[in-house]
């Protein structure tokens, strides 16, 4: 809220950091790591048989060129002295020779 932070002189935080040795302390001045952000993305296709590809809409395809985009997101449209971090998890599909009506991507960007 609005004036939450008036009259506050200092703020620490604690993180771990892998980078570190154990045990030892960092001090630094001003933001130091960044938010995590959560977010699902859902594709949603037509089902069907594998062995008529034409008369589906695969969502694992559309999925796949989503990955390949968030990826150049990263390396292409920031700075690269500039930390940053977009995960996606594994894609599911579940099934033998049937392409699915719905593909999630779960992801987490840093």
């Amino acid at each position: 809220k609005e004036g939450v932070l008036n009259g506050v002189e200092a703020i620490f935080a604690m993180h771990v950091d892998c980078q570190k040795p154990t045990g030892s302390i960092a001090a630094h001045a001003g933001p130091t790591h960044a938010a995590v952000c959560f977010y699902v993305v859902k594709i949603e296709g037509k089902t069907g048989n594998a062995e008529t590809p034409h008369l589906n809409v695969d969502p694992v395809v559309a999925a796949a060129f989503t990955i390949l985009a968030l990826q150049q997101l990263t390396s292409r449209e920031d700075d690269p002295l500039h930390s940053q971090v977009c995960s996606l998890l594994p894609i599911l599909k579940l099934g033998i020779l049937l392409i699915p009506h719905l593909q999630l991507l779960n992801s987490e960007v840093l």
